[in-house]
C-alpha cells in the first residue's frame, strides 16, 4: 500500500473515531448521570473515563459533566445521526428509490448515474461534516471534560490535535 493511501485511511478512520465519540457522548452520559443518580457512581465513573479519558471521575464530577456538556452532546448527536441517516440514504439509493421515475432525478436516466451522482455527492458532504463540524465539536467536549476535572489534561488522542 502507498503511503498516501496509508495516510489517507488512517485519516479517515481517526475522522470516523471522533464522530463515534461524538456521537455516543450523549447516551453514555444520559446513562452514567442515571447511573449515579442511582447511587453507582464507580460505574458511573468508568464509564465515563472510557469515553472522556482523564483520571479523577467522580459521580460529581460525571453529573457535571452531563449537564455542562448537554449542548455539545446533542448537537453532536444531531450532526453525526443526520450522516448516518443520509448515508443509508444516498449510498442505498438503487434499494430506496428504483420502484419511482429515477429518469429525471439528477444523474439518470439511468439508476447507476442517479446513484454515482447521490454517493458521490454525500460523500463530499460527509466528508465536510467529519473532518470539520464534528471534530470541533468533539474538541468542545474534550474541553468541557477536562474542566469539569479541575483544569487537569484529558489526553487528547491524536486525531484531535492533528491539523
Amino acid at each position: 500500500m502507498s503511503p498516501i493511501r496509508r495516510r489517507v485511511n488512517r485519516r479517515t478512520g481517526r475522522s470516523l473515531h471522533t464522530a463515534a465519540r461524538a456521537f455516543v457522548a450523549l447516551p453514555v452520559g444520559l446513562a452514567a448521570a442515571a447511573l449515579t443518580l442511582a447511587g453507582q457512581p464507580g460505574r458511573a465513573a468508568r464509564w465515563q473515563g472510557r469515553l472522556a479519558g482523564g483520571q479523577g471521575w467522580t459521580g460529581g464530577r460525571v453529573l457535571g459533566r452531563a449537564v455542562f456538556g448537554l449542548p455539545l452532546d446533542v448537537a453532536a448527536f444531531v450532526l453525526v445521526g443526520y450522516a448516518l441517516f443520509n448515508s443509508v440514504r444516498n449510498f442505498g439509493y438503487p434499494i430506496w428509490y428504483l420502484g419511482t421515475d429515477y429518469h429525471h432525478a439528477w444523474g439518470g436516466p439511468t439508476m447507476a448515474g442517479v446513484w454515482a451522482v447521490h454517493a458521490s455527492g454525500w460523500a463530499v458532504c460527509l466528508y465536510v461534516l467529519l473532518r470539520w463540524p464534528v471534530r470541533w465539536l468533539a474538541n468542545g467536549q474534550r474541553a468541557v471534560a477536562a474542566r469539569v476535572l479541575g483544569g487537569r489534561a484529558v489526553a487528547a488522542p491524536a486525531h484531535l490535535v492533528e491539523a
